[in-house]
């Protein structure tokens, strides 16, 4: 069978084109659909998770540790798991860290049902959820090169960015339904039942055999090393992971405050909020589709760039709402003023993070793939959850605003200083067609 027919490549009859041309990919479009309706029902519980915890704690602290909670485990063991996902098929991995992350959310719906549910225990199921989403994570970037192949694989990333994205607009939309209607309890439950969608898919893909390299006699933590090594003579990837390091610590932190942001700074309960991710999302999702759209033939570096600026511009004039609007105004010009903020924030974040990741998956050879890929969510853990817990510590000190003003400042300073050095250099190569060292 041929690697084409494989991966379900011989073309739908819907045409699917330009923008959307990975769907035209039957495996693709199976994947594509059935974590779509998972990533809702993720995000659902997500926003449903943060409000209830500021509602009981009424603590930024607490909001940073929530994010460390589930985040942090894939900074402990995200190397070893990319290291784990190239020996493991990825579809058996996917499936067994998705039953996983159902029966987790299945255990927070009952305890917040019964009402027994602590913050220690919330943050720790948070966390065994996020130990199955770091083993799963590098199979799946495996796993969508099988499905789509190098020619497709830059529009497949930026239209996986783009329904990540969206969904942050579905479910955090569902949140403030969802408890009106169903309570918490509910929204967990309707989380666990979505994975079962994300299941389904990835059992009808027909997916390609592929020759794994042998690793049988190595050492998990040999694999790890031999990943660790690649990066340090590629300097050009492990450069993009540091910048994705710099901007999920100094940049990102702000996310797990929105709670705070809408009560404090715009004076909104959870239905203020809700708007507030779901303009998030919807800025994400076009910033994603703006890179499916642009394609190969865009210079990535510097977008990279534009991302940084984009962000720190709406992150500054969010963390300045006091100083420009005024008193007078009315509870919904607030809010739209504040969602209008937290829309460009989230476009220029998703812009940047499509951007790198699409850079990194073009330069690595095959048989490095999940162990780099598994780096790239070690930074990304790492970074996000530490930044969420420095922005909420040094927020209950000197106040949100400060603290998100000098974030939005140091990005676009930094982002200024690189835009002048690839302008100085003048080139920006590009990696086209399959990545190096195949």
């Amino acid at each position: 069978m041929s690697l084409d027919s494989a991966r379900g490549g011989s073309e739908s009859p819907l045409r699917w084109g330009g923008m959307f041309q990975s769907l035209s990919i039957r495996n693709y479009r199976l994947y594509f659909f059935g974590q779509g309706v998972s990533l809702i029902g993720t995000w659902l519980q997500a926003a449903a998770v943060r409000w209830l915890v500021y509602e009981q704690t009424g603590s930024a602290d607490r909001l940073g540790l929530l994010e460390a909670a589930n985040l942090m485990p894939g900074l402990v063991i995200g190397l070893f798991a990319g290291a784990i996902s190239d020996r493991v098929p990825p579809r058996s991995m996917i499936l067994a860290m998705e039953m996983g992350q159902m029966a987790c959310a299945t255990l927070l719906a009952v305890l917040v049902g019964l009402d027994v549910i602590q913050f220690w225990q919330m943050a720790l199921i948070l966390a065994t959820a996020r130990v199955c989403v770091s083993f799963e994570l590098p199979s799946r970037h495996v796993f969508l090169y099988d499905l789509v192949g190098p020619s497709s694989l830059t529009n497949a990333i930026a239209l996986n960015s783009g329904m990540f994205n969206a969904t942050r607009v579905i479910g955090p939309a569902l949140a403030g339904l969802g408890f009106a209607l169903v309570g918490a309890a509910g929204c967990f439950t309707l989380n666990a039942l979505s994975y079962l969608a994300a299941i389904a898919s990835v059992l009808a893909i027909r997916a390609p055999s592929r020759v794994r390299a042998s690793t049988a006699r190595q050492r998990t933590w040999t694999d790890v090393l031999a990943g660790l090594s690649y990066l340090r003579g590629e300097r050009r990837i492990s450069g993009h992971l540091a910048l994705m390091g710099f901007f999920g610590l100094v940049g990102m932190g702000y996310e797990a405050m929105t709670p705070l942001y809408a009560r404090t700074i715009l004076a909104v309960e959870v239905g203020g909020y809700s708007v507030l991710l779901a303009s998030g999302g919807c800025g994400a999702t076009i910033g994603a589709l703006t890179v499916a759209r642009f394609g190969d033939g865009v210079r990535k570096e510097r977008m990279v760039v534009y991302g940084l600026l984009c962000f720190a511009v709406f992150l500054l004039a969010a963390s300045l709402f006091p100083y420009w609007s005024s008193p007078d105004w009315s509870p919904g010009a607030r809010l739209a003023a504040g969602a209008g903020c937290l829309f460009g924030a989230w476009f220029g974040a998703a812009f940047f993070y499509s951007s790198t990741q699409t850079m990194i998956q073009l330069l690595i050879p095959e048989s490095l793939r999940g162990r780099i890929m598994g780096a790239w969510m070690v930074v990304f853990s790492g970074s996000v959850p530490l930044g969420a817990l420095w922005t909420g510590r040094a927020a209950s000190v000197w106040g949100l605003c400060p603290v998100m003003t000098a974030s939005a400042l140091v990005c676009l300073a930094s982002g200024v200083v690189l835009l002048l050095m690839q302008t100085r250099r003048g080139g920006n190569a590009e990696p086209r067609g399959e990545a190096r060292g195949r």
